[in-house]
């Protein structure tokens, strides 16, 4: 394998990883958005997407809990963090040598980590997405003031 296609396959992953935290500030943002809309001015809420525009991931997933209760994709979303953050600190460097020549086999078995993040990645997408839709009519089609006495 050469450095570029091994560099090139560690991107492909680390974008996967940079998906992820979009879908979940989208998340984030569409779910504040309905609170403040259900809330109408009756308290308040100033929380928005924009509080968390540069967040960890770490940090997406504890306000993510926060807004879910499926604690099986949180406990999913907390084990690629993991798997996320050693493939961005140490990912490359654990596949060099001291001369910083790449480690044809390490480089080969990190390959299969990296194709189950790439993976993952696109199935966590597809899951925090499929959450939101279970609030998202309420936020786009539904008149939630018709009820008010305010």
């Amino acid at each position: 394998m050469k450095h570029e296609e091994f560099y090139l396959k560690v991107a492909y992953a680390l974008s996967g990883c940079q998906l992820i935290e979009q879908e979940l500030k989208l998340y984030l943002t569409q779910a504040f958005e309905l609170i403040n809309k259900c809330i109408n001015n009756k308290l308040v809420f100033k929380f928005s997407g924009d509080d968390y525009a540069n967040a960890s991931l770490e940090r997406l997933i504890e306000a993510f809990q926060k807004l879910t209760n499926n604690e099986e994709l949180v406990k999913e979303l907390r084990a690629f963090k993991d798997e996320r953050n050693f493939l961005s600190h140490k990912g490359i460097s654990h596949c060099l040598d001291y001369e910083g020549d790449l480690f044809e086999s390490t480089a080969q078995e990190f390959q299969i980590r990296l194709d189950q993040i790439e993976k993952q990645a696109i199935n966590l997408r597809n899951k925090i997405h499929n959450e939101s839709a279970d609030f998202l009519g309420y936020l786009y089609f539904d008149d939630l003031t018709e009820n008010d006495a305010g």
